[in-house]
């Protein structure tokens, strides 16, 4: 039966490739976004607001886009950034970058460095979840605290289309299965109610996709990706005495619910906070509720605010 699985999606890989007609490169206009050179790379980013600094850092084949829910709300409130993560969104898409767990979480500090933000709250989601945790743990003056949400925290089996890429037949060319079927399915397993995804919704997530290596880093990103490297790290979260909101989305397929209850137990100075009838992609999903939580997690915290980070 398992071997039945792998020829299929071998056959379904190649039809892709074969007759997928949206392999053209194009550069979409993105909204709102501001660009700075980081490792005399061009990164795309959002800055509004002012006061504390919350710093959104989205997760795998995703782009700041992920918080246009969030971001225009909270800035009422707060400094919010949100780059696009080196090999993602509109930012550059080297072939030969550095795209390990420990260089995003290097990638943030160099990101707060740019912006002469001295410390700031990460708010990360899915993978950036993971990029935030380690980031704390790297550069713990830098961080004044944490909100996980759906948070890739913990050691994941890697994805069936990594090991697919790796077969030598498929590794030159598996980035070119990558197609607005594949951006649906994947929107479909993060959200729990169907219905919000819009025609306009996957174009939004595959636009990227089509720039310059849009669809060969993400392919190099899993690769090197160091998936043993999650293992280690729920040994360290014990040590993380930053205040911490975790977000979850009850309905998660990806990150299960039993995920965020472990997380709130290995993170002492944790709070966890449930959204029922939601999936991974909680903050598009249940927007109002989870800029809700995060505006009383942060009064609640830090009733003194300091507003050193405004900007100019």
């Amino acid at each position: 039966m398992k071997r039945f699985i792998v020829i299929l999606i071998l056959f379904l890989i190649l039809f892709i490739v074969l007759f997928n007609v949206s392999t053209s490169n194009k550069t979409p206009t993105p909204n709102i976004q501001k660009y700075t050179q980081i490792d005399s790379y061009q990164i795309n980013y959002i800055d509004h607001g002012s006061g504390l600094t919350l710093i959104f850092i989205h997760g795998f084949g995703a782009s700041n886009y992920c918080w246009r829910k969030n971001i225009e709300p909270l800035s009422k409130h707060y400094r919010v950034c949100a780059p696009d993560l080196l090999g993602f969104g509109y930012s550059d898409k080297p072939r030969d970058a550095d795209y390990s767990l420990d260089s995003y979480a290097d990638f943030i500090i160099k990101f707060m460095d740019k912006l002469k933000i001295r410390e700031a709250i990460l708010v990360g989601h899915s993978l950036g979840g993971g990029i935030a945790l380690l980031a704390c743990l790297k550069f713990p003056a830098r961080v004044k605290g944490l909100v996980l949400i759906d948070a890739e925290a913990y050691a994941i089996s890697p994805p069936m289309m990594l090991s697919i890429s790796q077969w030598p037949v498929l590794k030159a060319f598996i980035h070119k299965a990558i197609n607005k079927w594949v951006i649906r399915i994947s929107l479909e397993r993060s959200y729990y109610n169907k219905n919000l995804i819009t025609a306009t919704l996957v174009d939004h997530y595959y636009d990227p996709f089509l720039t310059d290596n849009g669809k060969y880093v993400p392919i190099k990103v899993l690769q090197t990706m160091d998936f043993k490297k999650l293992k280690s790290l729920p040994k360290q979260y014990r040590h993380i005495n930053k205040k911490t909101l975790i977000i979850w989305g009850k309905e998660d397929q990806i990150s299960k619910i039993h995920l965020a209850h472990r997380l709130k137990k290995d993170i002492r100075n944790s709070k966890l906070v449930i959204i029922p009838e939601s999936g991974h992609l909680v903050q598009e999903e249940k927007a109002l509720l989870v800029n809700d939580a995060i505006v009383k997690f942060v009064k609640r915290s830090w009733k003194k605010i300091n507003i050193s980070n405004t900007k100019n």
